[in-house]
């Protein structure tokens, strides 16, 4: 948990548009723990991997959120090793976000939680298409009420000062 901890104020401190080639001071330790926090999620896959095993029914990747980890430490893999080849694709770097994500994993009840907000997406889909129905409807109200009269209203007078 102190990694993951540790992983979301590296997150928070980061400013990418601030140094693109990254020769700060800053920067390099940010991208040294960075590092750090990505060779431990790494060893703690490949630990479980050899605990658990790959395939079968109570395996590593038999889990949905093992599943999740494996695809934030694959999308690692792929960043560094474009990194060596300086190829820069910034948006495999955004999967550095799910990190944090781990944490569901360590903790039981967060886990039953997502588990039931995840169950009730379809539910609010309702909701929300029933809100887009409700906003459509008054938007062709709106557009048929007012039909273009508050077109060119908004000017200043000839003689406006501050």
């Amino acid at each position: 948990m102190m990694v993951i901890l540790l992983n979301c104020v590296t997150l928070g401190m980061y400013q990418p548009c601030e140094n693109i080639d990254c020769s700060s001071e800053r920067c390099q330790i940010l991208q040294a723990f960075d590092a750090f926090i990505y060779i431990f999620f790494a060893l703690e896959m490949v630990v479980k991997i050899v605990a658990l095993g790959i395939f079968g029914q109570r395996c590593y990747l038999g889990d949905t959120w093992n599943r999740l980890d494996f695809f934030i430490v694959m999308a690692g893999v792929v960043e560094y090793s474009l990194d060596l080849q300086n190829i820069n694709l910034t948006a495999i770097r955004t999967v550095r976000v799910l990190r944090p994500l781990k944490a569901i994993n360590r903790v039981p009840s967060m886990r039953i939680l997502v588990n039931l907000l995840l169950d009730t997406l379809p539910m609010l889909g309702n909701v929300l298409l029933l809100c887009f129905f409700v906003f459509f409807i008054f938007g062709i109200i709106g557009v048929q009420l007012w039909a273009g009269l508050l077109r060119n209203r908004c000017y200043p007078e000839e003689n406006f000062t501050l």
